[in-house]
């Protein structure tokens, strides 16, 4: 079924929150105020790494206006984490890993008293040694950060498949080289947030910037050692999360304790340093990649190292390290292929998940090499790719299962718009244009809980109310939920209200990260919906003396198929089916997860670990200025397969989100660390991002055909399409002025030493 035929799924519409959004009626965290509420400060460790000997905080306890304090001693001691296996966190730390760590937290009467009080702690402090390297980190006798992990490595993480050696010494040419991705910051406008009461039956009630508020109950409860059912998490708007408000974060602990504390509802909001320096961050990463080929461009095998900082905690460590190796083996058809990664703690900021999740950092590397290998074989880049391609059916050494792929289509014809024959390699005019390509999961299989949950209640005057766990954080999963909702019953998407992320009310839901949100909250939508259309078809058969296989659902209207003038109104139908018998509620419930994945084995790795990937090429043109260094980029040309595009509105928003953000990460966004660990530009005036002076006209071309397990037949597309700027961006570099760029983030200063050391050695 084509989008043609549809109503509302292909079209065009603005999200459904868009108009409160505009005018400043959207609520955020920092919107709230409640009755008598307090606001609370957090306090950070002045060192890298030191045990906390003791608190004097009388002075700070004396101030007016003060109304509690908390400490490490005052929680449990209970460690909490994304995955069971890497626990590593208690909310206010006891032994300061990094400059910054919280180590207490006050609440008073204002802003001014908070700030204030902070200063009158005392704390005393045992100052250990620190280690900033996490090859350093790894070496016999470095400071041990967290006495459960040998030498530091938190994330171990290997795969073996096929005969890596056998596939280099069948290949007739082989490069290795090393690559930098740096550590940067996600930049989101709205700065994390909670707000918690605490009542009188010893409830917690919380309001917070997240995007998986049943991950923050989970920990919540763990830490402060309180049923499950006595936290409710509330997910406001938000103003941006690009995976970094996934986890709980010490403000949801201390807040909950200073509440509990001072039986006064408390408000924490993070400063612009504290978002940026004690949350989370990127990776940085080293990546060695070593590729063998045939004369033909056929890769033979592979060899991917990656030595990742992890800074003081292990956040997603394990799934970022599994992914960086999974992704290699994605947009391509590697037959052997061996990955060693290790994710290390250092003495730094918190490196967690950030839009690709662990996959930027290898596929810049990858991607870069490609196009070096390709001028070492004399073959075009786009050619050597197409060799490669992934294809619809295939499955990898892995286990990963293809059942949808346009990825050579997508290289065709991105190829074919951006003019790729006619503009690559014209270096007197210092303009190139360069390609990468990636693939990305549509939801990876976890080991627990994975499946989404939607509800759907319809009202009595036809209006319909939609229930899901799914966190919307600006992409639009609300919207997409009611489009779906209202192409399935027949209604605009005016008569859809969406309710989501309160664990006390909706489904349980695991959160939006792996751009699951679309492929799982969507099935389960589509199902309730359905559910919904089934009750009502049966009863419209027996009003219209029909076959319930007959009735459509269209333009608020309820008819048998060919005779549309023939209908009942759906408010009317709805109304009259309550009623209908011994009476009823309308009610569809859906919950959905791929039953095409495995959890990946242990030992082997081997496993499908995505329902359905999606796939992508980008072609970056550039400008380099051979005098100053400055890079412009020009023009971007997309091919995505997301599948059936359910709107195409927030397709082209996710793609220039991604372009944007890409040049960003290629040029700009690098968090700085001092000798002691210390960030040095945790604010926008030092870390720099992308406006709308650096960013490029992005053209997008769907190739993708309808997926058949998606809803509707769709992908995803949030993340997919970041992995591949930044490599397209840097190729375009070298064919513009034959320079190569390995370590990010591309400066002008490196590219003139660069032009430098290549006239150097044309002399030579």
């Amino acid at each position: 079924m084509g989008s043609e035929t549809y109503s509302q799924v292909g079209k065009a519409q603005p999200q459904i929150d868009a108009l409160a959004k505009a005018t400043g009626q959207a609520k955020y965290t920092a919107d709230f105020n409640l009755p008598r509420m307090l606001v609370g400060k957090l306090l950070g460790s002045p060192h890298p790494h030191a045990r906390v000997l003791s608190v004097d905080a009388s002075k700070a306890i004396a101030l007016k206006g003060v109304k509690a304090v908390v400490t490490g001693r005052d929680v449990l001691g209970k460690k909490y984490g994304m995955f069971k296996s890497r626990r590593d966190e208690t909310g206010l730390a006891l032994k300061a890993r990094y400059v910054g760590d919280p180590v207490a937290a006050v609440a008073a009467v204002d802003e001014e008293t908070a700030l204030e009080a902070l200063d009158l702690i005392s704390i005393e402090y045992d100052v250990l040694p620190a280690v900033f390297d996490p090859e350093e980190a790894m070496k016999e006798g470095a400071p041990q950060l967290h006495d459960e992990y040998e030498r530091n490595v938190v994330a171990d993480t290997h795969y073996d498949f096929g005969d890596a050696d056998a596939g280099f010494k069948e290949s007739d040419h082989i490069r290795e080289d090393h690559f930098f991705m740096q550590p940067n910051s996600h930049g989101c406008m709205e700065p994390r947030g909670v707000l918690v009461d605490y009542d009188i039956t010893g409830k917690f009630t919380m309001w917070t910037s997240t995007q998986s508020p049943f991950h923050v109950r989970r920990d919540t409860s763990r830490a402060l050692g309180i049923p499950l059912s006595k936290v409710r998490i509330i997910k406001p708007h938000v103003g941006g999360g690009f995976g970094g408000k996934i986890e709980t974060h010490p403000m949801h602990i201390a807040a909950a304790l200073l509440a509990m504390k001072t039986a006064r509802p408390v408000q924490i909001i993070l400063s612009r340093e504290e978002e940026i320096s004690i949350t989370r961050i990127r990776a940085a990463m080293q990546i060695h990649v070593k590729t063998g080929v045939r004369k033909d461009g056929a890769i033979m095998a592979q060899y991917v190292k990656i030595i990742a900082d992890s800074g003081a905690y292990s956040s997603t460590s394990i799934m970022m390290m599994y992914n960086a190796g999974l992704s290699c083996m994605i947009p391509y058809r590697i037959p052997n292929f061996k990955y060693d990664g290790y994710q290390v703690y250092t003495n730094k900021a918190v490196s967690g998940p950030f839009r690709g999740h662990g996959a930027n950092q290898p596929r810049f590397a990858v991607e870069s090499q490609l196009d070096m290998i390709a001028e070492d074989i004399n073959m075009d880049p786009a050619a050597l790719r197409l060799r490669n391609a992934s294809q619809t059916g295939d499955t990898t050494i892995s286990g990963l299962n293809f059942v949808s792929c346009e990825l050579s289509r997508a290289i065709e014809e991105s190829t074919k718009k951006a003019e790729w024959d006619k503009k690559r390699g014209r270096k007197e005019t210092n303009r190139g244009i360069g390609m990468a390509c990636g693939g990305f999961v549509c939801g990876a299989r976890g080991a627990g809980h994975t499946a989404s949950g939607t509800n759907i209640h319809v009202n009595e005057d036809g209006g319909v109310t939609v229930l899901s766990g799914a966190s919307d954080i600006g992409q639009g999963c609300n919207s997409m939920m009611a489009q779906i909702t209202a192409e399935e019953l027949g209604i605009p998407v005016s008569d859809v209200t969406v309710i989501a992320a309160d664990t006390e009310t909706t489904p349980i839901d695991p959160g939006t990260f792996s751009s699951r949100v679309t492929f799982y909250s969507g099935n389960a939508t589509l199902i309730a919906a359905r559910q919904v259309k089934s009750q009502l078809a049966e009863i419209a058969a027996t009003l219209m003396e029909a076959s319930a296989d007959d009735i459509l659902f269209r333009d608020k209207k309820v008819f048998v198929k060919g005779s549309p003038d023939r209908f009942i109104p759906f408010g009317e139908l709805v109304k009259r089916a309550e009623g209908f018998g011994h009476g009823r509620l309308i009610i569809g419930q859906g919950q959905w997860a791929p039953t095409n994945t495995q959890f990946p084995d242990r030992k082997t790795k081997w496993g499908n670990v995505s329902g359905s990937y999606s796939f992508s090429t980008q072609i970056a043109e550039v400008e380099v200025d051979r005098e100053t260094g400055q890079v412009k980029v020009l023009d971007v040309t997309i091919g995505d397969d997301c599948g059936q595009v359910i709107n195409p509105m927030s397709v082209e928003g996710q793609a220039e989100g991604s372009v944007y953000m890409g040049i960003g990460h290629a040029f700009l966004e690098q968090t700085i660390f001092g000798d002691n660990g210390q960030m040095m530009n945790p604010s926008f005036l030092d870390f720099k991002m992308a406006t709308p002076l650096e960013c490029a006209p992005a053209t997008m071309v769907e190739v993708g055909k309808p997926d058949p397990i998606g809803p509707y037949g769709a992908k995803e597309i949030g993340e997919g399409l970041l992995i591949t700027s930044v490599p397209a961006i840097v190729n375009a570099i070298y064919d513009a002025v034959g320079v190569r760029i390995k370590e990010l983030p591309v400066t002008p200063e490196k590219i003139l030493d660069a032009l430098e050391k290549k006239e150097t050695e044309g002399k030579s």
